[in-house]
């Protein structure tokens, strides 16, 4: 007899109000921490522990609600967050600030008559106005701007500020930067030869270190760079065995979040625990061709072959083709660091590689393309920078390594699409094009949140962009003078996925949800 979970149905007008209370109840929170003027909120870790946080991504994960309806909406909000924080590691609470804004004026507009299906078509047309309108305004970033975003990111921290901006200018324009826990109370600046690639753990079961929430593979652990995602367990048994017969580590580099993946991951998870495998398992890297190129590069650094759609399904005494190693890897939540061995045939292949990357470089006209072959040459030339974050306490040094983590996103994403004026003046100012009502009234929440926040209780009549309003001095300033400046990238990202998420909220008359704890069987 199959197994299934009873249903529970809430329809129309009953559902949009409760996925609303879904929505404000966690926006509320979330968006109390944007901005300078932000509070911490202080959450119970499953232990009972305090931890507390000014990051609004770890509020909003730690966040579920009792109601099923309004659970929903939380869970929909959540993925709008990460879609945020894939693509560029920052402003996800400022993607929740504006997805609560759209959704209740969406509601408002609805609620007079307006048909779901305009209020949708509309919202998606002002949007695009509103990202051409950054295109245009997003200046390249410099040493000194990149000061500013940290500085602006941290909260107005310029301990961290400073620090992470000696780790990109120490990291040069090819290397890459990163963050752990320091062994000491202190918060200094290390570097490693080795290359960052932006893309974390797939199982948080397989960490090992649990001082710095990252798993260490040491003493030459071999590698496997996949462009496929694994769909039955033979095609990666033939690795897991001749690692367990070598008593070997091994870290897979695939792609995990498919059906058939999932099984094979948790399998893999399971002889880890069990003490009879030493492997970890790393999520692919960015994305369709840009991903290809990126596992190309990091196979060549290890000295392999990649796992492709033409390498086909039976690896049994070929192992070795597609298996490398290196001297150390470093796995983290987000980011993981592969030190490569010194071997003169690597260094060749990839030294030749990087020359001929340099060519497509001056040869492009393409800023994206720039970008984007400048980030492989990064890859290649190795040199990370890690900031080895230390406090005198456990709940002060999370909170610590949230902002360092939130000051390296940003200019990290800055560096890709440059830098906007911040304080939410970007999108203020875009309120002026010509958008439908409801978008004009959504673009301005994010400087009304961080306002109100901040205790500014007044109507502002800002001058034209980029000037704005500074909450810690209390005064109207140029923006970008000032140094308060956003990620352009990671505003557009925000934006992008806050009226995505809205807009499937908008669409909803149904919810369907599982019946709490009432099972049947068939």
């Amino acid at each position: 007899m199959s197994e299934r979970i009873l249903k529970s149905i809430t329809s129309g007008d009953d559902a949009k109000r409760r996925l609303k209370s879904g929505i404000d109840k966690l926006a509320n929170v979330v968006g109390s921490t944007l901005g300078y003027g932000g509070r911490t909120v202080l959450i119970e870790t499953p232990y009972g522990l305090p931890e507390p946080t000014k990051d609004g991504y770890k509020t909003l994960q730690s966040i579920f609600l009792s109601d099923d309806v309004e659970s929903m909406a939380c869970e929909v909000a959540k993925q709008a967050s990460q879609r945020t924080v894939d693509l560029a590691g920052d402003q996800t609470t400022t993607t929740i600030v504006l997805l609560q804004a759209f959704f209740n004026e969406s509601l408002k507009a609805i609620a007079n008559g307006k048909s779901p299906n305009d209020v949708k078509r509309e919202i998606e047309q002002s949007r695009d106005l509103v990202l051409r309108f950054l295109d245009d305004l997003a200046i390249d970033l410099t040493d000194e701007l990149i000061h500013s975003v940290a500085l602006t990111s941290a909260n107005g921290d310029e301990e961290i500020a400073k620090i992470v901006t000696e780790a990109y200018i120490k990291a040069g324009e090819n290397g890459a930067v990163s963050h752990l826990r320091s062994e000491t109370h202190e918060t200094y600046l290390d570097y490693v030869d080795g290359t960052l690639v932006e893309s974390g753990i797939a199982h948080e079961l397989l960490i090992n270190n649990f001082s710095d929430r990252t798993c260490e593979l040491e003493d030459s652990p071999l590698i496997v760079c996949s462009n496929i995602a694994f769909k039955a367990f033979r095609q990666i048994q033939p690795f897991l065995e001749f690692a367990l017969t070598n008593n070997r580590q091994i870290a897979i580099i695939a792609d995990w979040s498919n059906s058939q993946s999932i099984d094979i991951k948790d399998t893999i998870v399971q002889n880890v625990l069990a003490k009879k495998l030493k492997c970890v398992l790393i999520n692919c890297p960015s994305f369709g061709n840009k991903r290809k190129d990126l596992i190309e590069d990091l196979a060549l650094l290890c000295g392999t072959q990649i796992l492709s759609s033409l390498s086909g399904d039976d690896f049994y005494g070929r192992e070795a083709q597609f298996m490398g190693t290196c001297k150390k890897i470093v796995v983290g939540k987000i980011d993981t660091i592969i030190t490569p061995n010194e071997d003169e045939k690597i260094d060749l292949a990839r030294n030749s590689k990087i020359d001929e990357l340099e060519v497509i470089f001056k040869n492009t006209k393409s800023q994206l393309e720039k970008k984007y072959v400048r980030d492989r040459i990064s890859k290649l030339s190795g040199g990370v920078s890690i900031i080895k974050v230390g406090a005198v306490i456990e709940s002060e040094l999370q909170e610590k390594i949230d902002r360092v983590d939130d000051a390296v996103c940003a200019v990290r994403s800055a560096k890709e699409e440059g830098v906007i004026a911040g304080g939410g003046v970007a999108l203020f100012n875009s309120a002026g094009l010509d958008l439908d009502d409801i978008t004009t009234l959504s673009v301005i929440a994010p400087l009304n949140k961080i306002l109100q926040n901040a205790g500014v209780d007044k109507t502002l009549h800002l001058k034209d962009y980029p000037f704005g309003y500074d909450v810690k001095e209390f005064k109207e300033v140029n923006m970008i003078e000032a140094g308060i400046v956003d990620s352009k990238k990671a505003m557009k990202y925000a934006l992008i996925n806050a009226v995505a998420a809205s807009n499937t909220l908008i669409m909803t008359d149904n919810v369907v949800t599982n019946m709490r704890n009432v099972y049947g069987n068939e």
